[in-house]
């Protein structure tokens, strides 16, 4: 893997020849410059109530002056929706124009490239397109001239990228040549930025940006230089910090998104608040989330001055259209929630910030409802393009020049699908005035005031008094289901991968795991993990409660664990063996005897596990170097070399699985001999 100090690099001045001779290419670049470029600014999980030109709590406490120019010189948004408040979704709907429903991504699940998106509709209409950051679409970039992107979440120091021409035939971007650089993710994305508009682009040609930070996406590893940005300050809470979800559906009370949850330990702190309980270990634990993610703020907002001073500084400014957002809300305290997916107001609204000088007056404020399905005709109709087919989004372009069509929207469809932190899926309906959410697994509902009720405390669906309200919204929720042709019984089960796979490196359904005595032997070198094989129907039935209890088998290989899972709960994981280094040959077996898993490692027996193989589903593949992919997440496929898996129709000894160990191939009937 190729290392390399981002800052170190010198800009070297590429001199652009032309012929002299070509008049008439001239010509047509200096027309085509006159087009406006367009930068979109996209921070991961950043929300409205952390950009203090919305003039929230926190606008003082951590004021973000340079994402704010671009409101002073331009215009905020105050009713910019997500329609599926969750990362990909989110970025699928920006891309395609297109609900979840529509696109195929309902979930983590890659994007499939066949269909229109924008960065191909600005590629064929003549402008250089260009990506660079957190992309977490999985699948690999279409109708981009350049991009340099994150694998998945990507890291926060050190990050690796994978650069255009070093991404994988099997389509998976992940999956790609990764390049290490030094540094904090925020800097080191916004000096590729940099170099990108200094080095990159022809100046004779309009040019589409994407620029997305990771940042303040958990688990909001600041750059040291910001360890003491707000340490001695007191950060504000929000009024219903200890909300206790009282004449509240069930979905508040099960989901683990709450502030000192287990749930991935963000937000716990347990070392931390050991000393404190109660109402005082959640001050405690908010106050030492939220420096977090404000010091991830900070650093974004640090980054954006200097690509604004450098739009000025190069004369780029008069002539380029920035848009920034986050992918969706976020929750900072409210409703004891971190994370988003519910569709209350701070999970629901985006930011939104627009400038385009010349074109937006300075300073202005729009209260028109604007939905992330429509920032792909928006930016098209600027390019003096049509929209993308089968989009469901539409320009906002008027109301960015200041006036509202007497026939725009004032109500907006909302969707969630179960996927994790147990948050109930939800639909529902905002208007200017109300919101309305049906739990429809559960099949619970909640009405807000949103005049009356700003923090959505009071549920106010069984009161006579909004009876009508009631009516009229739930008509209104069904007409805007059926005119954008969703499905209720779609549970997002099936998403649209397009050409994409779960992509095992080798697959067979003659391996009875859990009926008999069997050995499986692997060799492995890692890069960053991922499942070394599984026996579970791949692809099917993904992210669904229908999934049988039992019936999985996989080994997989994370951040030096190796951990073994008989089942699909949390409880059913094994951790094998731990501190295991990456980039260096491992050896493991699994030798069942009596149905009892007997745990090898290196050769060295390690464990008998506790609990007896649950018996195996003979319609299931066993699957080298893939696990469960819920049709297209990618994220436990295998990133790094396995060389051999070998399995018998025995218990193997010790002494077999030690030559295993030392490079040799046991005696014995092989059920499935796969070489790499």
């Amino acid at each position: 893997m190729m290392i390399i100090n981002y800052r170190s690099l010198k800009v070297i001045a590429v001199p652009l020849v032309l012929a002299l001779c070509q008049c008439k290419s001239k010509e047509n670049a200096s027309s085509m410059q006159k087009r406006p470029n367009v930068i979109f600014i996209m921070s991961d999980d950043h929300t409205s109530q952390a950009v203090s030109a919305y003039g929230g709590m926190l606008a003082s406490v951590c004021p973000t002056p340079n994402i704010d120019r671009i409101a002073n010189e331009g215009m905020l948004f105050k009713n910019c929706f997500v329609t599926n408040s969750i990362c990909t979704p989110s970025r699928s709907a920006i891309f395609t124009g297109k609900y979840a429903h529509k696109n195929g991504v309902y979930k983590f699940t890659a994007l499939d490239q066949r269909q229109p998106t924008l960065p191909k509709a600005m590629q064929t209409a003549g402008y250089q397109t260009a990506f660079v950051g957190k992309y977490h679409l999985h699948s690999n970039p279409v109708g981009l001239d350049y991009y340099s992107v994150l694998p998945g979440q990507g890291r926060y120091h050190n990050p690796e990228f994978i650069e255009m021409g070093d991404t994988h035939e099997s389509g998976w971007i992940a999956q790609g040549k990764r390049t290490e650089y030094k540094g904090h993710s925020t800097d080191v994305i916004a000096d590729k930025t940099l170099d990108y508009l200094k080095n990159k682009r022809d100046p004779n040609k309009p040019f589409m940006l994407f620029l997305h930070f990771k940042a303040p996406h958990d688990t909001w590893e600041y750059a040291q230089h910001y360890e003491d940005f707000l340490a001695d300050v007191e950060i504000p809470e929000p009024d219903n910090l200890f909300d206790t979800y009282e004449g509240r559906s069930d979905a508040l009370r099960t989901q683990l998104q709450y502030i000192g949850s287990d749930w991935g330990n963000h937000t716990n702190f347990l070392k931390e608040t050991a000393h404190l309980e109660g109402d005082a270990k959640r001050k405690m634990q908010y106050q030492l989330y939220m420096k977090k993610y404000l010091r991830c703020v900070k650093g974004v907002d640090d980054n954006m001055g200097r690509i604004l001073d450098y739009l000025d500084e190069s004369g780029l400014t008069e002539n380029t259209i920035i848009m920034y957002t986050g992918d969706q809300g976020f929750y900072l305290g409210e409703h004891n929630l971190y994370d988003k997916r519910f569709m209350y107001e701070e999970g629901l609204r985006m930011p939104f910030l627009v400038r385009w000088p010349g074109q937006i007056e300075r300073g202005s404020v729009s209260d028109g409802m604007i939905l992330n399905v429509d920032f792909a005709s928006t930016i098209l109709e600027v390019a003096g393009q049509p929209e993308l087919p089968g989009t469901q989004g539409k320009s906002f372009l008027s109301l960015l020049k200041g006036s509202i069509p007497s026939d725009w929207r004032n109500s907006m469809y909302y969707r969630y699908y179960y996927s994790h932190f147990e948050t109930e899926p939800h639909i529902g309906v905002r208007t200017y005035d109300h919101k309305l959410i049906h739990y429809n697994r559960i099949d619970q509902w909640e009405l807000y005031d949103l005049k009356a009720d700003r923090s959505e405390m009071n549920n106010i669906y069984s009161d006579p008094d909004y009876k009508n309200v009631v009516k009229d919204l739930k008509e209104e929720m069904y007409r805007l289901q059926k005119e954008l042709g969703d499905d209720p019984a779609d549970d997002g089960s099936k998403p649209n991968i397009g050409e994409l796979s779960g992509n095992p490196l080798y697959k067979t359904t003659n391996v009875d795991f859990g009926r008999g005595d069997i050995s499986i032997l692997t060799r492995f070198r890692s890069n960053v993990g991922g499942t070394l094989y599984s026996k579970c129907r791949l692809g099917d039935v993904p992210y669904s409660d229908k999934f049988e209890g039992k019936g999985m088998k996989t080994m997989f290989f994370r951040k030096g664990d190796l951990i073994f899972n008989d089942g699909y709960d949390d409880d059913s994981k094994l951790t094998i063996a731990s501190n295991l280094l990456d980039n260096q040959w491992h050896s493991i077996a699994v030798v069942i005897r009596d149905k009892y898993p007997h745990f090898y490692v290196d050769g060295e027996f390690i464990m008998k596990g506790m609990e007896v193989i649950s018996d195996d589903n003979p319609t299931h593949t066993f699957n080298i170097g893939a696990g469960v992919d819920f049709s297209g997440y990618n994220g436990y496929n295998f990133n790094g070399i396995i060389s051999e898996t070998l399995i018998y129709d025995t218990s193997l000894n010790e002494e077999a699985v030690m030559a295993h160990a030392e490079g040799m191939t046991p005696d014995g009937n092989k059920i499935v001999e796969w070489k790499n």
